[in-house]
């Protein structure tokens, strides 16, 4: 099922076109007004850490079925996990 901003949970592992990334957080961007800051966690590929200016009501992607538990496993894994720094 495809995901907005704002259905987001930390810890929601999502997939689009191909890639896939762990949702961190999300704020009001400091700069664009009405925009949010989202930051991930990204899986696979050079790239590690990625964020984005989005509207809340923006799709994102597909989101990963999973518990609470599940959820906090995924996004502690993804800011401790020191070999990919």
């Amino acid at each position: 099922m495809v995901s907005t901003v704002a259905e987001l949970r930390p810890g929601d592992l999502v997939s689009n076109g191909g890639m896939s990334a762990v949702f961190v957080a999300r704020a009001q961007h400091p700069l664009f007004a009405g925009f949010q800051l989202v930051i991930w966690r990204l899986l696979g590929g050079p790239e590690k850490w990625s964020h984005d200016a989005l509207y809340l009501s923006q799709d994102v992607g597909e989101v990963q079925p999973g518990g609470a538990d599940e959820r906090v496993r995924r996004l502690r894994e993804s800011l401790l996990d020191r070999s990919q720094w």
